[in-house]
């Protein structure tokens, strides 16, 4: 038993390590990349090429009570160096100057209402959270994070209706969570459209929005979620959002980024990565034949 426990450790400590390894590279790629766009807008603008808005979505799952304060310098690097925007308003973003983002928050965890909530208010940086209707007061079976696994629950109903709806847009995260890719056609609407009713009954206004839950999709599940009624869908992947655009893209966040690695992914300086995980799928395929 010792020596499982030893090696355990060892395995979490490797895992840490290659994790931070990652992170550090990335944070390398996203200088650089920021740098070249900063160059090319400054050759655009000598050019006189007047490039279209667009806009970065972070998208945090936890901010645990130890992150808190983590969380609480992100937002006040956010406000700095962004404008953060209310996706319910349209039209807000038009005269909206600098950077714009939106921050969201998928699942739906009573850990958002305590300790992400108070420091976005305070800030008054509007927020999308995104809910699974069917897993309202569950420890939720989805979380693959061990450090956060067995330490979150999904908010009750009655904790939803009471956020500050003047803040807080509520979106669609399906009923069960579900790998939607996978499902036949009925199934993958009932998650779609159902979550959508229950959400609408529950809170008595519209639900516009909907994230995909582990940022999966493929054509037919964007037609199912156009035809089940949402104006705007979201992925996991970092991308150059524009006004009119029906899917966005999404970078990753947590409480445990480093300020400077937060920074560059609120001036999109990550958008290089879906460019990254097409490299590595072509590579594969190509492995693989």
């Amino acid at each position: 038993m010792i020596v499982c426990f030893v090696n355990d450790a060892f395995i979490k400590k490797g895992g840490r390590l290659q994790e931070k390894i990652i992170r550090l590279i990335k944070l390398f790629i996203s200088v650089v990349y920021f740098a070249v766009d900063r160059i090319l807008n400054i050759v655009f603008k000598i050019l006189g090429v007047k490039k279209e808005k667009s806009c970065t979505v972070l998208v945090y799952h936890s901010i645990m009570a130890e992150e808190r304060l983590s969380f609480a310098r992100q937002m006040d690097a956010l406000v700095k160096i962004a404008t953060p925007i209310d996706l319910s308003k349209p039209g807000e973003d038009v005269n909206a100057q600098g950077t714009l983002v939106l921050v969201t928050f998928d699942d739906g965890f009573r850990s958002f209402r305590e300790n992400a909530l108070p420091e976005l208010t305070k800030r008054k940086i509007p927020v999308v959270l995104f809910v699974p209707s069917r897993c309202l007061g569950e420890r939720p079976r989805f979380i693959t994070n061990y450090s956060t696994k067995g330490k979150e629950i999904v908010m009750s109903s009655e904790e939803l209706v009471k956020l500050p709806h003047e803040l807080v847009t509520i979106g669609s995260h399906c009923q069960k969570h579900p790998h939607l890719t996978i499902l036949d056609e009925n199934s993958a609407t009932e998650e779609l459209a159902g979550s959508r009713k229950d959400l609408e009954t529950m809170l008595g206004r519209p639900i516009a929005f909907l994230a995909f839950p582990y940022g999966e999709y493929n054509d037919q599940i964007l037609e199912w979620s156009w035809q089940s009624g949402y104006q705007r869908v979201f992925s996991t992947l970092p991308d150059r959002n524009k006004k009119d655009d029906f899917l966005w893209g999404r970078i990753g966040t947590s409480g445990s980024d480093f300020l400077m690695e937060f920074q560059l992914k609120v001036v999109g300086a990550y958008r290089w990565l879906p460019w990254m995980v097409m490299l590595k799928q072509k590579l594969k395929s190509f492995l693989s034949l």
